[in-house]
């Protein structure tokens, strides 16, 4: 998936982020490449791990109180040689839960449970 970034604040984004929808959230506009659908998302976080870059997301919906909890998302994050940047499912379980596990471990050591 290709992305565009909004960013509501220009100031950097603290790791591992709680609350839903504050002044400094970073919204992207997803855009799948095989079908052109956009999806709203709201970045929690970006971590490195084994020389790979990964960001941590969830569906961005505004709150009127409607909504349940969002789901998190884990993509491996990648640059083309255009300088885009690109969002790429994991499909390896391993990898997956590798990279949930040091998500949850930098989120408990922000104060996050």
């Amino acid at each position: 998936m290709k992305t565009r970034t909004a960013k509501k604040k220009t100031e950097p984004v603290a790791p591992v982020r709680d609350d839903r929808a504050s002044q400094e959230d970073v919204l992207a506009v997803l855009v799948d490449i095989d079908n052109g659908h956009e999806y709203y998302m709201s970045l929690i976080d970006t971590f490195q791990m084994k020389n790979r870059e990964y960001t941590v997301m969830y569906n961005y919906e505004p709150d009127d109180g409607r909504h349940t909890d969002p789901e998190i998302i884990i993509l491996r994050t990648e640059r083309h040689a255009s300088g885009e940047q690109y969002f790429l499912s994991v499909k390896n379980r391993q990898e997956l839960d590798a990279a949930f596990d040091c998500f949850f471990k930098r989120f408990e050591e922000a104060g996050g449970l």
